[in-house]
């Protein structure tokens, strides 16, 4: 009879066979326990590659900012009257003072028609006017006119003319002349200049169109004085008559505009890619610490890659950038960014201001020299690591992947080998059993008939 997946607990032998399986079967599994161990192990380091690569990606993109001059040296534009004009810079600026008057402001064109009693109060049967703007005529036909329907009819064409009916409030005559008809220039200056006439209409259409061709605040370009020399433009906000500086007009008046450095905000540059240094190197030291026991606390400690990484990073850092122009700026620990003992950055802000406004192109060349610059050094260095095509990164990722899937298929072929021999104890222990149960009973039975016996001869 099989005994196949039958287990009698030791009820035969009295052992406690369930537990002698398991034990031997816990002895079978320990190299399934480390191959675990190991692909856990290996799923951290791929896990903390991926970790590095980030904060690597955030100090080639801090490095990137200030990589080239345009980059590096930010510049702000200064009004000396803020009321006559307000004035911004891009990093195309050049730095010096312009002197500036502004003649008169870039304004649109409006008309107004004479005063109404109410804005829906018909003006006669279908009818029609023209408005040319920029030359293009546009012929707007309104079936009951009224002022809020010719508004809406005008309005409903988008040709660069808007159209409201105003309610001036004015209480002459009982409100006779409360609510205008007002046609407003949608762009300023002269290039959105319009003019309105009558095409067909009755006499209180025809009047309405009169009064509006007649009543006009007309359309002027901006105009002003830029170092002696007159220009014009179309609207209040000019961004190429100072290269790389747009200007706001405001009123009329003289003004100088001033573009400088803006060692702020080259500063928060500069002390965002120090941030993301000292990120990096933080990282480092936590995969080289060692736990209470004197046991490495990190899957990376040691990783020749990371001191490949890190030895690199430091060595460009420190690095000397000839060609500066300057010998007294041609490191980093000369305009204010030292390295601790640990390899953190630290930045000293005022230091830094103060040879920016001493020597700004030595200063500048250190990061952004095309040849020798740091960032750029740093770039190039970062991209041996993270390149998403032959990145080392990616290779060593790759590795873990394989190194993982090869530990898992020596887990499932290892699961199906302890199953086939916890099977095999299984069985083996059922025969046991079965077989100590039958000599038991043979035993029982031969007992009995011993006593039967010796009873008989009494």
């Amino acid at each position: 009879m099989s005994t196949a997946g039958i287990s009698f607990g030791g009820l035969a032998s009295g052992l406690d066979t369930k537990a002698i399986i398991s034990a031997l079967t816990a002895i079978e599994r320990r190299p399934i326990q480390q191959l675990e161990a190991k692909k856990t192990a290996l799923n951290k380091q791929k896990s903390l590659f991926g970790d590095l690569g980030g904060l690597l990606d955030k100090l080639a993109k801090a490095a990137k900012d200030l990589q080239t001059t345009a980059k590096f040296l930010q510049r702000k534009a200064t009004s000396s009257d803020q009321e006559v004009l307000t004035a911004t810079a891009n990093t195309s600026a050049a730095a010096g003072s312009h002197d500036l008057v502004v003649n008169s402001l870039a304004r649109a064109q409006i008309n107004f028609s004479a005063g109404s009693a109410s804005p829906t109060a018909s003006l006669g049967g279908p009818a029609s006017l023209q408005i040319d703007v920029g030359g293009n005529t546009h012929l707007i036909a309104v079936n009951s006119p009224t002022l809020q329907s010719v508004a809406d009819a005008i309005n409903g064409q988008q040709i660069g003319v808007r159209a409201e009916v105003v309610d001036t409030g004015n209480p002459s005559n009982g409100g006779a002349q409360r609510y205008q008809l007002v046609l407003r220039a949608t762009q300023t200056g002269t290039a959105g200049a319009f003019t309105v006439a009558v095409d067909d209409g009755d006499l209180a259409f025809q009047n309405l169109i009169a009064g509006l061709a007649a009543d006009v605040r007309s359309a002027t370009n901006a105009s002003l004085e830029l170092n002696g020399v007159t220009i014009q433009r179309p609207t209040n906000s000019i961004a190429d008559a100072i290269p790389g500086v747009t200007l706001e007009l405001r009123k009329t008046g003289p003004v100088q505009v001033t573009v400088a450095t803006d060692a702020e905000q080259t500063s928060k540059k500069v002390q965002e890619f120090v941030d993301a240094y000292n990120a990096v190197v933080d990282f480092f030291a936590a995969q080289n610490k060692l736990d209470a026991d004197g046991k490495a606390s990190s899957p990376l400690f040691g990783d020749s890659m990371l001191r490949s990484v890190r030895s690199n990073l430091r060595g460009v850092i420190g690095g000397v950038v000839p060609g500066t122009g300057n010998d007294a700026f041609q490191m980093l620990s000369q305009v204010g960014i030292r390295s601790d003992t640990q390899g953190k950055l630290t930045f000293d802000s005022a230091k830094f201001a103060e040879v920016l406004a001493e020597g700004e192109t030595a200063v500048a060349a250190i990061f952004t020299h095309p040849t020798s610059g740091l960032m750029g050094r740093v770039v190039s260095q970062l991209q041996l690591y993270t390149d998403s095509v032959e990145g080392l990164f990616k290779a060593r990722r790759d590795s873990f992947d394989r190194q993982v899937k090869s530990t898992q298929d020596r887990i499932d072929q290892s699961e199906r080998r302890l199953d086939l021999y916890q099977k095999q104890l299984e069985r083996k222990y059922a025969n046991l059993e079965s077989l100590l149960g039958r000599l038991q009973g043979q035993g029982s039975s031969l007992g009995s008939l011993a006593s039967l016996t010796t009873r008989s001869r009494t």
